[in-house]
């Protein structure tokens, strides 16, 4: 009967449904024939330590060869061992490995023979026994990491949240009420620009109530740049603190402190750094939010300065009923810093064409002074004076870099004189109708570095010659000898035609425009 229920006893071990239950009632078996002198391992890799599952005086760790284990050898007796762990030693005269497919899980050591009996039965099944035994192993190491990997997924949804705050206090605000729930805190608090933020304490608590290392916590919490879990030092007449898990992203400088969590695993480096990674993460998210609206509202902004600005530089130039004379100006960007502009009082035409040094906004805002300036224009003889106090201003204001290249011109169509001054601008030029080309040069520096006595310059125009005026944006695109030979095979098309072509020939795809495209065309 006893051998019968032995055989039961091992099959019980074989078909058990858990490693714990496998280990007790092993553990039953060798108690029911009075076996008290053996001893049961977990083995990990190599490293054996008493099981987890039976209660044992005394802890140590070997290594399984110390054990006494060979490779395919399952049941070994007469090992005769003496091991020692400090001023303890272990005898084994046996044991038992249970090992399927060169993965040994659990050693059983014995310092007596085994009764013979019980000795060829568990000879018998020892190759079921560590079959078994790697297949509960393999069994629950699967479902830990399943259970690993839902807690993770479960920390990362209820993270996400976070990731919906859309502002900065969102964050925060959104981060304590996760940190309270996740973490089962008593209490948690925040510093963000030195504000304070918190669910279960104030500030003066940090202040006043609270300290660690002899310090108040909250000077502790402006300091602390790194993330860290910290046991039995935060002390604390008013509230009981066992622990305190300091958060601290250092992009956004914010600061997290929470109070007695409970956790399933003790917050690690890489646990901290996971946590760090969300804060950081979801206020990197917030400010960019946030820079993002706020340039929304700027460009909004940009825009309407754009269009205002633009409202005082035409884009063409063209006097009613006078098709001979036609001018463009096609920014690079929203708002230019080129100014092209044409007027008639009387029988004379007063025009200007001029680059801002720079480009964008702020350049443009100068062509609205240019534009002011060209409407204060009363008579033709009001060049020389007009230039001059232009300067002036100019220079007054101590724009800095800021300087502009200008040609200011005054056509006596009576007398076919053309009046000009030329303040550091790309040479103008006549066309005659010989192919002749003739140049007006600059004697002066661009307005706004340093005073000048400004005296103009005439020259003759021939019926049928071609008044070229042009800004340094053609040039960027051609020679000016090659620009000239365009304009020439162009010369006999209308003023107008001649400034678009030459705009379509240089700028083949506008999306590429290197630069503020201005020109003045005037057929005599």
């Amino acid at each position: 009967m006893a051998a019968y229920n032995s055989i039961n006893d091992l099959l019980n071990i074989v078909s058990a449904d858990t490693t714990e239950d496998f280990i007790k009632q092993i553990n039953e078996l060798f108690q029911k024939h009075s076996i008290a002198e053996y001893q049961i391992w977990d083995v990990i890799g190599n490293i054996c330590e008493p099981c987890q599952y039976i209660p044992s005086d005394i802890y140590a760790t070997f290594d399984i060869y110390e054990l006494g284990y060979k490779e395919d050898e399952l049941f070994i007796k007469n090992i005769n061992l003496d091991i020692s762990y400090f001023d303890y030693t272990y005898h084994i005269d046996s044991a038992i490995f249970f090992a399927h497919n060169s993965r040994v899980t659990h050693i059983i050591t014995f310092e007596k023979p085994l009764p013979d009996e019980l000795e060829e039965k568990i000879k018998f099944i020892a190759y079921y026994f560590g079959k078994r035994a790697v297949e509960l192993f393999s069994k629950e190491r699967q479902m830990d990491l399943y259970v690993d990997y839902q807690k993770k997924v479960d920390f990362v949804k209820r993270a996400s949240i976070i990731f919906m705050g859309l502002e900065i206090q969102e964050v925060i605000s959104m981060s304590l009420s996760f940190f309270m729930d996740v973490f089962s805190a008593d209490a948690v608090c925040a510093f963000y620009q030195n504000e304070f933020h918190g669910i279960g304490v104030n500030e003066d608590d940090l202040i006043e109530n609270i300290t660690i290392y002899d310090m108040p916590l909250k000077d502790y919490i402006m300091n602390i740049d790194e993330t860290i879990f910290i046991e039995n030092e935060v002390t604390s007449p008013k509230f009981n603190i066992k622990n305190t898990f300091f958060i601290y992203d250092k992009s956004s400088d914010l600061r997290f402190a929470l109070f007695n969590i409970i956790v399933d695993i003790v917050p690690d480096k890489d646990f901290s750094s996971l946590v760090s990674s969300i804060v950081s993460i979801a206020t990197e998210n917030a400010l960019n939010h946030e820079a993002l609206t706020k340039f929304k509202i700027e460009e909004t902004e940009i825009a309407h300065t754009a269009d205002i600005l633009n409202k005082f530089v035409k884009r063409t130039i063209q006097l009613d009923g006078n098709d001979k004379i036609y001018g463009i100006s096609y920014p690079a960007r929203n708002a230019g810093g080129d100014f092209v502009n044409l007027m008639q009082i009387g029988d004379d035409y007063i025009f200007c064409v001029a680059d801002v040094c720079g480009k964008g906004y702020s350049a443009a805002v100068l062509t609205v002074v240019l534009s002011v300036f060209m409407s204060h224009f009363q008579s033709a003889d009001e060049l020389t004076s007009k230039v001059t106090s232009l300067n002036q201003f100019l220079i007054s204001k101590n724009f800095g870099d800021r300087f502009i290249t200008s040609f200011f011109g005054v056509y006596h169509s009576q007398t076919k004189e053309l009046e000009y001054i030329s303040c550091g601008h790309d040479p103008a030029a006549v066309l005659s109708k010989h192919n002749k080309i003739e140049y007006m040069t600059s004697d002066y520096m661009p307005m706004g570095i340093m005073l000048e006595d400004y005296k103009s310059k005439s020259i003759q125009i021939d019926d049928d010659s071609i008044i070229f005026i042009y800004t340094d944006g053609l040039i960027e695109y051609s020679s000016l000898d090659d620009l000239l030979c365009l304009f020439n095979a162009l010369s006999n098309k209308k003023s107008k035609d001649i400034a678009e072509s030459l705009y379509k020939e240089l700028v083949t795809d506008t999306s590429l425009q290197k630069d503020d495209f201005t020109c003045l065309i005037m057929k005599i």
